[in-house]
């Protein structure tokens, strides 16, 4: 058949006039136009418009029930249901999918209408249909994106220009939500006048201006106190949306409560490993502790009891002599509260305390430490040390225990070597955005299977050691922000290197 006979027939069974402006809209029209046997539904006339949709021949149509080409589910319905209601409401509109020749399948939507004679039977019924595909499959995404916003562990939210609420997922209901609460709330009434406030100026005022914002606003909401929120994400509309209606803002506020509980145990775990650590290292120098105490405490003891005899004896005692001997009573006094105050303070169990100092101040406070320890395993601290301070932000005690750490390795490498240099450098170089703080022995090195297991836990080079230093240390160190790496490839010289952030930058 031709298409100018399929043209024809399709018009003439309309009960209309063939004339050429008729047939050529029928010929080049996008949509199908079909008729249709009362009945089977067989196909008795077509547009080309089918042909290329479905990919079959006129030939192979004409006389064909096109319900045969419906899916399964469809053909069902349209024999129950549709052709029924055309035949006795004349006209009906219904979506099915349609199998094409290559055995894919196709959305349609079709339009039939019923022509009646004279006496009002059926003689035939027009279609016309078209392809809605991708309408169908944009509607398809559009409800998988809207379940996967509605089942989202982020709190999702969409408002209007006056930042009144046009919805909010699950996520957020569960959070913000308060029974009693308007089903369209105002912004304001969500997060609260003060977050309300800062999130207008900080985030919209941006996302109004290049379309977005992004960042890490706190959200205290008075209903979610207790809650860790984050604003995350401020989307805006293109200026080229802004005259119509609807949702202007979307926003994505993020639970990080948690997150924030899990961070903390970990904070509080380690800082009990900390605690253990130098509760142990304590133990081991204790024998150099009483000794550094006892010096002091020995100094005091002999002046004042000098003093006591000189007395006994009936001597009188200048003031100038007694204020020497007090004077000296004082200062040893002090400077065993000194040592003890620096282990008690090394020691204690304290939380993180973030402050800001100086590297070069740790370093003092570490050799004060191990003044004594130092001496008795004959090893010597050598410095290079900028004049300007190497301030970093951080818990100061905690990098005391990285150096601590750090320096009784080397003493404990060279008490298993034969060096008779026992130098140990430590040096500190600042640059734009971090500090390095280097310490290096000479100790013989360290082997190179070690390389990859070093700062793992119970990974020990001593007899008597548990593994745990290095491993703390490097847990300290990355919680700072840093890094702790080791140079092992210039025996017998062994370099540990802290990079840790510079305070200010």
């Amino acid at each position: 058949m031709t298409k100018s006979s399929r043209t024809d027939s399709l018009i003439t069974m309309g009960g209309s006039s063939s004339d050429a402006r008729y047939r050529f809209l029928v010929e080049r029209s996008g949509d199908i136009i079909s008729t249709h046997r009362p009945g089977d539904w067989a196909y008795t006339s077509l547009n080309p418009a089918l042909e290329r949709m479905s990919g079959y021949t006129a030939e192979e149509l004409l006389g064909r029930p096109a319900y045969e080409l419906f899916h399964p589910d469809d053909a069902e319905a349209m024999k129950n249901k549709l052709i029924p209601a055309i035949y006795h409401h004349g006209a009906r509109t219904f979506r099915y999918r349609s199998c094409n020749k290559d055995g894919s399948y196709s959305w349609m939507e079709s339009t039939h209408s019923s022509v009646r004679d004279d006496e009002g039977q059926l003689i035939e019924i027009i279609a016309i249909t078209r392809n809605i595909s991708a309408q169908v499959n944009a509607e398809e995404s559009t409800r998988l994106l809207a379940s996967v916003v509605e089942a989202s562990f982020a709190m999702i939210l969409f408002c209007d220009r006056q930042h009144r609420v046009n919805y909010m997922n699950q996520a957020t209901r569960d959070v913000l939500y308060v029974a009693g609460m308007d089903e369209r709330p105002y912004l304001k009434d969500l997060l609260g006048a003060e977050n309300y406030a800062e999130v207008v100026e900080s985030a919209f005022s941006q996302a109004d201006i290049d379309g977005s914002w992004n960042g890490a606003l706190r959200v205290r909401a008075p209903q979610a106190r207790d809650r860790y929120l984050l604003l995350e994400e401020v989307l805006a509309y293109s200026k080229a949306e802004l005259g119509k209606k609807g949702n202007y803002y979307s926003l994505i506020i993020r639970d990080s409560t948690e997150q924030k509980m899990i961070e903390r145990r970990v904070r509080d775990q380690q800082s009990d490993l900390i605690h253990a650590s130098r509760l142990t290292t304590l133990g081991e120098m204790a024998t150099g502790l009483a000794h550094e105490i006892n010096q002091p405490l020995a100094t005091t003891l002999n002046y004042a009891r000098g003093a006591v005899r000189m007395l006994d004896d009936g001597q009188r005692l200048s003031e100038e002599h007694l204020h020497k001997v007090f004077d000296i009573i004082v200062r040893q006094t002090q400077l065993a509260a000194d040592i003890v105050k620096r282990l008690r303070s090394f020691v204690k169990k304290t939380p993180y305390q973030r402050s800001e100092f100086s590297l070069q101040q740790v370093i003092q406070e570490v050799q004060q430490l191990l003044g004594h320890d130092l001496w008795s395993n004959r090893v010597t601290l050598e410095y290079n040390l900028p004049e300007t301070a190497a301030n970093v932000i951080g818990d100061r005690i905690q990098i005391q225990q990285v150096l601590f750490n750090l320096i009784r390795n080397s003493m404990d490498a060279y008490q298993e070597s034969n060096c008779d240099d026992r130098i140990v450098l430590i040096g500190i170089t600042i640059d734009d955005k971090d500090i390095l703080m280097t310490l290096q022995d000479f100790a013989g090195g360290i082997d190179e299977s070690l390389r990859e297991t070093l700062f793992e836990p119970y990974v020990t080079l001593k007899s008597h050691g548990l593994g745990m230093g290095l491993s703390i240390s490097r847990s300290i160190v990355e919680a700072h922000g840093g890094q702790i790496v080791v140079d092992m490839d210039h025996p017998p010289a062994t370099s540990f290197t802290v990079k840790l952030p510079r305070a200010g930058c």
